[in-house]
């Protein structure tokens, strides 16, 4: 063995570095690439997410009123109330939230509605006249899809009867 060989230092030739640092650019680039992807995926659906849980929120609450109301009643351009033997919620529909207010809370709802359709039950009582609701329905838009919302209130012979006396 001569002097050369036994001190003679092994390395990577500049070549076999450039490559190598290149395919770690490469590699780099599609994490980071795929990262911002899945970063923007995950912002998708959690948005989504809480689009649909508030809109079947409002929907449950709704039918829950629909279903234990006597009366809705419009008080003013799209503002209702929802009366019931003992309480009252008031419906705001304002231009890019819902609100469902009792006498203890405010429910706040990120949905706006478009296309507002209200239909009312005939009566002679001036106060009630065009006032007292049958049906209300809107549409709501979120990303390309379209949802529609029906709120529908069937009043009993009685009640007419009742709400035509009173002023």
């Amino acid at each position: 063995m001569n002097k050369q060989e036994k001190y003679s230092v092994k390395g990577f030739t500049l070549a076999e570095v450039l490559v190598t640092l290149a395919l770690t650019s490469l590699a780099i680039t599609f994490a980071y690439t795929t990262l911002t992807y899945v970063q923007k995926l995950f912002f998708s659906y959690k948005t989504q997410n809480r689009f649909i849980t508030e809109y079947v929120n409002f929907k449950n609450k709704m039918q829950y009123e629909s279903l234990n109301a006597h009366t809705l009643i419009e008080t003013s351009e799209n503002k209702f109330m929802v009366k019931r033997d003992s309480s009252s919620v008031e419906l705001e529909i304002l231009e890019k939230v819902i609100l469902l207010k009792n006498d203890q809370q405010c429910d706040t709802f990120h949905i706006e509605a478009k296309k507002i359709k209200k239909e009312y039950e005939l009566m002679t009582n001036p106060f009630y006249k065009n006032k007292l609701l049958n049906f209300l329905s809107f549409e709501i838009d979120y990303t390309k899809q379209k949802f529609n919302f029906y709120f529908y209130k069937n009043y009993d012979a009685s009640i007419k009867l009742k709400l035509d006396k009173t002023e």
